[in-house]
């Protein structure tokens, strides 16, 4: 008897500690923003020697298997093709979330030379040569992406005219364009303001003078048709 109650309180002991011996966590692991970072390539290394390494799936956490003693780390290796090298080591018993620090908001705004926004400019962004994302600036200018921290190679083009420069982002670059205003879906530097402007003037005197002209040309010639005969 006294045997069978041992092996009944080992059994009991057992099933008490297992759940504190082997977890199964659920990770979610998203910018400092809170964006989740799909596609980054993670991996995931357990007590036991385990090393599982994989691309983020879109809108969903993973789950180890069988974590021992529910600790593992996790190291977010790259996203968008741009090292970052994060490291946590984890003791969780339940889902969680990481937020990898230096993932965040980048802000590039295009503006012309009167400091105005230019809606629809088509924004590129490089890294080590490799584009890592493209888009247009809303009605404001501005264009809103989350990026690891690193050196970046900023493209704007708007209508023919291009600017670039190199940003340390997360963080704010301001791209300038000589646009000065939009005529008709062209865009004009002030230049070409001044040109068109001055081009209007002397029209308007090239008509103005043709005018004064031809009045005078048709006040000689009635005066020549109603003049009495000599």
């Amino acid at each position: 008897m006294l045997g069978v109650a041992r092996q009944l309180q080992a059994l009991l002991l057992v099933a008490l500690l297992a759940p504190l011996a082997l977890a199964q966590p659920t990770v979610r692991i998203r910018a400092e923003n809170g964006e989740p970072l799909v596609g980054a390539l993670v991996r995931v290394t357990t007590l036991d020697g385990r090393v599982i390494e994989f691309a983020l799936s879109p809108g969903a956490p993973f789950t180890v298997k069988d974590v021992v003693l529910g600790k593992l780390t996790v190291e977010v290796v790259s996203w968008k093709g741009v090292p970052i090298g994060y490291k946590k080591t984890l003791e969780v018993r339940e889902d969680v979330t990481i937020l990898v620090p230096g993932v965040n908001t980048a802000i590039i705004k295009v503006v012309g030379s009167r400091g105005q926004g230019l809606a629809g400019a088509r924004v590129e962004v490089y890294y080590g040569g490799a584009l890592v994302e493209s888009g247009a600036t809303d009605e404001g200018g501005v264009y809103r992406t989350t990026l690891p921290t690193a050196t970046y190679r900023v493209v704007a083009e708007y209508g023919g005219r291009r600017a670039e420069a190199q940003a340390q982002l997360p963080g704010e670059v301001t791209l300038s364009l000589d646009v000065f205003t939009t005529v008709a879906g062209v865009p004009l530097s002030p230049s070409e303001v001044l040109g068109v402007v001055a081009l209007a003037a002397l029209l308007a005197l090239a008509v103005s003078i043709a005018a004064y002209e031809y009045s005078v040309w048709r006040r000689r010639r009635i005066a020549k048709v109603v003049a009495p005969p000599a």
